[in-house]
């Protein structure tokens, strides 16, 4: 898939980057596991070229920003463990 040109101005792995106007939120999960700090992860799609990114947001040590979805990866209600990169 080719990106339009706002999809690859996105600061990717950066905290508080912002998207573009084209993002348009399609999936919001939080998680908040024990004694731990709670995750959001929000997934987006542009609609100028159809990519898929997701924002991560938490008060922890792991990845914070945009990061972009691989094709397999999208299937929503999959079973193939979306809160597996928490």
């Amino acid at each position: 898939m080719l990106l339009c040109a706002n999809c690859l101005a996105v600061a990717r792995d950066a905290s508080n980057a912002p998207g573009h106007l084209a993002l348009h939120i399609i999936d919001t999960r939080r998680s908040k596991l024990p004694r731990s700090a709670t995750v959001t992860i929000s997934t987006f799609r542009c609609s100028d070229c159809g990519a898929t990114w997701r924002y991560r947001e938490a008060k922890d040590n792991g990845p914070q920003g945009w990061s972009q979805v691989l094709s397999e990866e999208t299937g929503e209600g999959s079973a193939s463990g979306n809160n597996a990169s928490l």
